[in-house]
């Protein structure tokens, strides 16, 4: 079989109708897909990188990757930590990182037991961020400086090396240690040890330098809507989310991390095969299969049809991503979106199983979900009728479409809540405030409906309001953390 043809011919017939399909019965902005074997690249965009403008998504397109940067973050370390030539490592992955950031401290002086090489597969025992600000941007070369020095009253909320506990705050710091290790700002530290020497030119984790017109832009909310004047986007945050790049850089990126195919021509820059397995292995049991099974060195690794995968996704407000490679076999697949609630890691499994079906058992795992079988959310059609004919005539739809038989949407809470957080996380509350009005008065008894309602009240200065919201969140699921939290911060009256 040839594969480059093959992949070719299968991509186009059936996995690029297949999105399509997907993006016509869904709400969807933009997405971006690509497919990469035996370093033959299949790519192209679909839908628009901003609604009001209508410009297409190419695989020039520029995304926000949100957590899918950490593993950038983590192969610079690695390489300072690794011993090239006659010469030593310059950074110790076992030592406290308070020698190079000593203005890391912790309310329970615990800070030295903190080390990047805990940071890395998340077992450091630090919590994570609550509120990323992104309502205001920090912008300045200090901004991780300041991050730093502003967790003082954190504590470790386990012992460190002993559980995995997802830590966005970890890689802030790691950024940082990379910046005091090389003297430069994270941002041009990372390009110059990672992007540079992979030929990813136009990646970069400095939003400025997105050019204008490639850059997709969030979309929250439903009705989708770009949020004017604001974007999930500050440098106190950078190192966990803030990468950009495109379909184009990301497939280099993938393909670096594979040994070479028989016939390679060597355009393809690689990262060092010893390197690269370091970060691959297995650190801690995560238990979410198929992707993450357990976390290496910021890498989840799971399996997909007996062959190991490592992957990342990401999550921020109006953007979602989703990485997976199968090394054995020299494939992998990258999708980016520009609004939230998109399945990239289902996109991600049906683009897997086209790239290699003539490799793997035509059987799903029981894990994944056919990308066809989804059903879109009933939010999106009550959406278009609210903004249309205002509340009663929405509800009146909204019952509409939950009485048919069979069922054509999913009526679950979910939908609700990815049609709204991405609005709220970004302090823009009045983009989904006759949402939320809705969902509470659809349903009065659903604990997801009074959360992000108290969250909102809160961004409005409405305290009583979100006080009683929130508690009434938790009479309704007395087991909701993110409510008990909420509502923990809301100043006394």
């Amino acid at each position: 079989m040839d594969v480059g043809a093959g992949l070719q011919g299968s991509v186009q017939e059936e996995l690029w109708p297949l999105v399509e399909s997907y993006l016509g019965s869904h709400d969807v902005a933009g997405l971006a897909v690509a497919v990469v074997r035996d370093e033959e690249v299949v790519s192209r965009g679909f839908g628009v990188r901003d609604a009001g403008t209508g410009t297409p998504v190419t695989p020039e397109t520029m995304f926000h990757l949100a957590s899918v940067s950490k593993p950038f973050v983590a192969t610079a370390i690695a390489t300072l930590a690794t011993a090239r030539g006659a010469g030593e490592p310059v950074l110790d992955l076992d030592a406290p990182i308070t020698e190079l950031v000593p203005e890391f401290k912790l309310a329970d002086g615990r800070e030295g037991e903190v080390t990047a090489r805990r940071l890395l597969s998340h077992v450091s025992g630090l919590p994570d961020i609550e509120d990323y600000g992104w309502h205001d941007p920090q912008l300045g070369d200090d901004a991780l400086s300041e991050f730093a020095g502003s967790i003082s009253d954190w504590r470790l909320q386990s012992e460190p090396g002993s559980a995995f506990s997802y830590s966005n705050a970890g890689f802030e710091l790691l950024g940082l240690l990379l910046s005091r290790v090389t003297g430069k700002t994270f941002e041009h530290a990372v390009r110059d040890l990672v992007l540079a020497p992979l030929g990813m030119q136009n990646s970069t984790f400095l939003r400025g330098d997105v050019p204008a017109h490639l850059a997709a832009s969030p979309h929250v909310g439903l009705p989708l809507s770009v949020p004017e004047g604001s974007y999930p986007y500050t440098r106190r945050h950078a190192p966990s989310s803030s990468l950009h790049s495109n379909l184009v850089e990301m497939c280099r990126w993938m393909v670096a991390h594979f040994e070479p195919a028989e016939g390679s021509d060597g355009q393809w820059a690689r990262l060092d095969p010893a390197l690269v397995e370091q970060m691959w292995q297995p650190v801690m049991p995560v238990e979410r299969p198929p992707w993450m099974d357990s976390v290496g060195r910021s890498w989840f690794v799971g399996s997909y049809r007996g062959y190991r995968t490592v992957s990342h996704g990401g999550s921020d407000p109006g953007f979602g991503s989703k990485l997976a490679m199968v090394p054995e076999l020299r494939t992998g697949v990258v999708v980016l979106a520009n609004s939230n609630g998109i399945p990239t890691p289902d996109i991600a499994a049906a683009a897997l199983d086209i790239a290699l079906a003539d490799v793997l058992h035509p059987a799903k795992p029981d894990e994944m979900i056919d990308l066809r079988a989804l059903p879109r959310s009933v939010v999106g059609p009550v959406a278009e009728v609210l903004r249309a004919s205002g509340p009663e005539a929405a509800k009146v739809e909204f019952r509409r479409l939950a009485a048919i038989e069979p069922a054509e949407f999913d009526l679950d809470d979910g939908g609700f809540v990815d049609a709204t957080w991405g609005a709220i996380e970004l302090h823009r509350p009045s983009l989904v405030w006759p949402l939320l009005r809705m969902w509470t008065d659809l349903r009065p008894d659903s604990s997801d409906a009074w959360t992000m309602t108290g969250c909102a009240h809160q961004l409005d200065g409405q305290l009583d309001l979100a006080r009683s919201a929130l508690r009434r969140a938790i009479e309704l699921d007395p087991e909701n953390e993110d409510a008990a939290q909420m509502l923990s911060k809301v100043p006394s009256a």
